[in-house]
């Protein structure tokens, strides 16, 4: 069996990063409620924060990259508050909802440097740049389909053209849950699963616009296994940021003896979005 090295020496600045999330995403989050201003801080603050770290290392202007990966947290935080709405809302809203989150995204990722609009869709990502446009596979986005498919899931088509993301459904035991689940619904990523009538559908889209802006995160497998980043090349996406950072939650919540389901992080954004902005959108 091949053996993998931790990546080669990294900056300080990458460092410095790591720490940032960690910290940020870890402990200042799971520490208190969520609200506003945490969603600010994810939307916006880390994204800024990192596009300003880059821009340093670059050589390249911190103040023009911290503005525009602000401007695009700020495109996320909007796209983030209409996604509890959505079920109830016809196919454009969603899209709008995911074009703006993938703009945001792209506008935060590409500071201090030349702007590329990357979109998940699917199993494929669509990169635009000033030359072309290309579809490119990504790693959690093939992967999850899969999972689903294994699990016992069936593709909902309807759903996955409404939404722009991949939709699946089971069907529900006598007490509402996902067959064999113990669920009312869950998402791998990028995807989701919803019974029959997709009830909780805007939470689960919660969580695929948490992996559009956990792409840009360090926490990658690329950037922790360097063997496995120089294989990919250019050919495929790393979108492994949110499946690292959901498992470090979840094995938080094991540690502190936590509900995985309520108290992590990602949950608390996604039950705080339905509560709060779910009247508004």
């Amino acid at each position: 069996m091949a053996s993998f090295k931790i990546s080669k020496p990294v900056s300080p600045v990458l460092i410095a990063i790591f720490c940032s999330m960690i910290l940020l995403n870890c402990s200042y989050n799971i520490a208190r409620a969520f609200s506003n201003k945490e969603l600010a801080i994810t939307s916006i603050g880390i994204p800024a924060v990192l596009a300003a770290m880059r821009a340093h290392y670059n050589g390249t202007s911190v103040k023009k990259a911290l503005i525009q990966a602000a401007f695009g947290g700020y495109l996320m935080q909007e796209g983030f508050k209409m996604a509890p709405k959505l079920e109830e809302k016809p196919a454009w809203y969603a899209w709008q909802a995911k074009i703006m989150v993938n703009l945001g995204a792209s506008l935060a990722e590409s500071a201090g440097d030349d702007f590329v609009y990357r979109m998940d869709i699917g199993p494929v990502w669509l990169v635009a740049d000033g030359r072309n446009i290309r579809l490119k596979p990504a790693i959690n986005a093939v992967l999850a389909p899969i999972v689903h498919v294994f699990e016992g899931s069936k593709p909902d088509w309807g759903r996955s053209l409404k939404y722009g993301t991949l939709a699946f459904e089971r069907s529900s035991s006598r007490d509402g849950t996902l067959n064999g689940t113990g669920a009312l619904a869950y998402s791998n990523a990028n995807t989701f699963t919803t019974n029959r009538n997709g009830e909780h559908s805007g939470h689960e889209l919660v969580h695929t616009f948490q992996y559009r802006r956990d792409a840009m995160s360090p926490l990658r497998i690329g950037n922790l296994i360097t063997e496995i980043d120089e294989r990919l090349g250019d050919t495929w996406i790393d979108d492994t940021g949110w499946s690292i950072s959901w498992g470090l939650q979840c094995a938080w919540a094991e540690y502190k003896d936590k509900s995985k389901d309520f108290d992590i992080p990602f949950e608390k954004e996604a039950y705080y979005l339905e509560k709060e902005y779910r009247k508004y959108y």
